[in-house]
């Protein structure tokens, strides 16, 4: 993969790169609305709280278990009405292990981008796209506060985005249609950002999304023009 530039505002003091977490994902094509994009996936829900849900619901039968053989009348009621709630995480506990997660990410497709992990969907038309900017949230006064990296989606006009996006996008300024922290999303930073730059000043290849072309421009990283 081409090596792909850092803007100076997700680097340290020090000049490197500063990277939140860790990326394991991969861009892949996925069908939103009947609409097939580009799929930048968001970080899923550990396995671990299904199987913590088990593991109450298990703790849970067995004191039911243990009050509903005692012989006061109120052990017994507690132990049926624990034991009902212990059957009910078990039963939550294995759906979730049974059923994969939707995918949910940033999605490109020919016609915008969406934020898919929001209900109801934000989308940002590309003619109202003036610039994906780098920017940064620093989470103290002091210059060696910590900070975490931002994703913004600058738009003319006022793109309906709901009340919530609207307040995180404000502290970044009035024309920050939408921010994103880009440690939410499971692919590395640099390739979130120039992938939404490539397609935001590439209207011609904004056609691919959705189809394998767009999938291996960004796992090879051809997101930069040819000098």
């Amino acid at each position: 993969m081409e090596s792909l530039p850092c803007p100076k505002v997700w680097r340290r003091p020090d000049g490197t790169p500063r990277q939140d977490s860790v990326p394991r994902g991969a861009a892949c094509t996925v069908v939103v609305g009947g609409e097939s994009g580009l799929l930048l996936p968001s970080r899923g829900t550990s396995r671990t709280a299904a199987f913590v849900l088990v593991g109450v619901g298990v703790v849970l039968a067995g004191l039911s278990g243990f009050l509903v053989t005692g012989d006061a009348v109120i052990g017994v009621v507690g132990g049926v009405v624990l034991g009902l709630l212990g059957v009910l995480l078990i039963a939550a506990g294995l759906f979730a292990l049974k059923h994969r997660p939707v995918a949910t990410g940033l999605v490109l497709t020919p016609e915008g981008i969406a934020l898919s992990w929001l209900r109801p969907a934000v989308r940002v038309p590309w003619e109202v796209i003036t610039e994906i900017r780098p920017l940064a949230l620093r989470l103290g006064r002091g210059a060696e506060a910590p900070s975490r990296n931002y994703l913004g989606v600058v738009a003319s006009g006022r793109p309906d985005v709901g009340e919530r996006m609207r307040k995180i996008a404000s502290r970044f300024g009035p024309d920050v249609a939408c921010a994103v922290q880009v440690g939410t999303i499971n692919i590395d930073q640099l390739v979130i950002l120039h992938t939404l730059m490539y397609y935001r000043d590439h209207p011609e290849a904004r056609a691919e999304l959705g189809e394998d072309a767009a999938v291996l421009r960004v796992r090879e990283g051809r997101l930069r023009d040819v000098e």
